[in-house]
Order: C-alpha cells, then structure tokens, then sequence
C-alpha cells in the first residue's frame, strides 16, 4: 500500500506521507483502520484478462496517475 501512496504523490508533486512503524501505528490509528490495512492485499489481475477478455485504460498505475483528462 506505501507503494500506491508514494506514486500518488510522486504523480501530484505532493510530500510523501511519512512511514511509520507497526507499533507507532497501533499507537496512533483506529482499530477499524489496523483491520483494513491487514487485510490489503495485491491482486493479480490475470485471470479477469483472460477470462473476461478486458482491455485496460492503463498498464500500471504510474501510467493512468499521468493522464490529464
């Protein structure tokens, strides 16, 4: 998830957001939040290509965050 925060404000010119610990973030973030973080997950997204046959807008991530529409 860093990964996609950092791209995002790499893409918008904005200060990355500072990392913190796991303990500094039981400190400091709601239960909800802990439960929502350890539960992300990278997804392949192979299969829906396949199977669908679906054409993606973008290639990555990097790619859609520098298109102006």
């Amino acid at each position: 998830m860093t990964d996609y925060f950092h791209a995002v404000a790499d893409a918008l010119g904005l200060p990355r957001c500072p990392e913190i610990t796991r303990e500094e973030a039981e400190k400091r973030l709601s239960p909800a939040m802990l439960s929502y973080l350890d539960e992300s997950r990278r997804v392949d997204n192979g299969k829906m290509l396949r199977e669908l046959g679906v054409t993606l807008r973008y290639r990555d991530l990097s790619s859609g965050l520098t298109v102006d529409d």
